[in-house]
């Protein structure tokens, strides 16, 4: 009798325990998710950064509070060739500046030349006693240099270019910045008691002008890299884009994949990035093949400037999986060399058992025994 309500006994008890052994893991597991998105996510930030300058290709160069927040439009001005003029012309034109705060604040507007970066794409402000072959800041007139904007309105400014005559045809660049006044409390403090109070924001166009005239177009492709042998994709490549022209490019690049019969088997269209003249650019994406075999060809196709000129660059490389070629080599082999085994196996067993029954038959002659001399046949007569 006690045997019989125990096994349900015990049977209920370990049922019970599995059930709350399962809870607790799932309550833990809740409670970690809980702790880990605590612990990974980052407080609220009071104040969210804001773009201070743009680079030709609008990116941040540097980042400030927004509680003062301006907003220069367009971030670049006459990058498609529009903006242009001969020596001794005059060409006027407008920028705006957005206050997207919720007072008024005063802005300080300026005119500076500006030098590409190293990585041939961040603009870097020089001064004005800097003259070179591609300054413009010395020929613009802005108007108004001082003015005060209302809170969610936007202003505009009056942007003049003088060309001198003897200007050199070809580009000229320079950036126009707004700032608010250094008087600007950010949060109604005393500037010179409370240094953070003063928000130092800076946003900018840069004015890309052309003068006409005889302008030298000439850009090249260099440096066009692939590994020289990829597993598998995708494959990563990289080159650059060499500007010698007179003027800054906004080429069209795409890159050409062929196989080893010399089809077209995909191409890859580059974003288009300003390359200012007597500066190098880089580029780089890839190539998202996942599985390829044989010998492949890389051709960059750049056109570029008004006159449509054409530069190419060429390379191969090779896409072999070659792990997995090994390691299916690999396994052929074995599987030959089982079967070459078995085969042989059972050679040698039909030769055995062809030897035996041989034998067997050899055996069986000689218990039977074998007739030693012919029985000579009856003559036909008797003597």
């Amino acid at each position: 009798m006690t045997t019989a309500h125990y096994a349900p006994l015990k049977k209920k008890t370990l049922l019970t325990v599995l059930s709350l052994t399962l809870v607790a893991l799932i309550a833990s597991h809740q409670s970690y998710s809980v702790f880990a998105q605590q612990t990974t996510t980052p407080p609220a930030s009071t104040s969210q950064p804001a773009a201070s300058l743009f680079t030709p290709d609008g990116q941040v160069l540097s980042e400030v509070p927004d509680q003062i927040i301006l907003t220069a439009i367009p971030p670049r001005l006459g990058d498609n060739g529009d903006l242009k003029a001969k020596p001794g012309e005059k060409i006027q034109t407008l920028v705006r500046i957005r206050n997207s705060s919720d007072r008024a604040l005063p802005v300080n507007s300026l005119i500076r030349d500006f030098i590409i970066g190293e990585d041939g794409k961040t603009p870097i402000q020089v001064g004005s006693d800097v003259s070179n072959r591609w300054s413009l800041a010395s020929w613009v007139t802005i108007s108004p240099e001082i003015q005060t904007i209302q809170p969610r309105q936007t202003a505009q400014v009056s942007v003049l270019i003088s060309v001198p005559e003897d200007a050199l045809p070809g580009g000229h660049y320079a950036m126009i910045l707004h700032e608010p006044s250094q008087s600007t409390n950010n949060r109604g403090g005393n500037p010179e008691t409370d240094p953070q109070s003063v928000v130092a924001q800076r946003v900018g166009t840069l004015v890309y002008f052309m003068v006409e005239g005889p302008i030298n177009e000439e850009a090249f492709v260099r440096n066009l890299q692939l590994p020289n042998l990829t597993e598998y994709g995708p494959v990563p490549f990289k080159f650059t884009v060499e500007n010698v022209s007179d003027i800054h490019i906004k080429p069209n690049i795409t890159m050409e994949i062929s196989n080893l019969f010399g089809k077209k088997v995909d191409t890859i269209v580059l974003d288009q990035m300003n390359v200012f003249p007597y500066v190098s650019r880089d580029y780089q994406g890839q190539w998202d093949r996942v599985w390829g075999f044989g010998r492949y060809q890389a051709r960059v196709v750049m056109s570029y400037g008004a006159q449509g000129r054409v530069a190419l660059a060429t390379t191969s490389f090779w896409l072999i999986p070659y792990r997995l070629l090994m390691a299916i080599g690999v396994g052929v082999m074995a599987l030959l060399t089982v079967i070459m085994l078995v085969r042989r196996h059972l050679i040698h067993r039909q030769q055995d058992e062809r030897s035996k029954i041989e034998a067997l038959e050899k055996r069986l002659a000689e218990i039977e025994g074998t007739p030693t001399q012919e029985t000579q046949p009856p003559t036909d007569f008797e003597t």
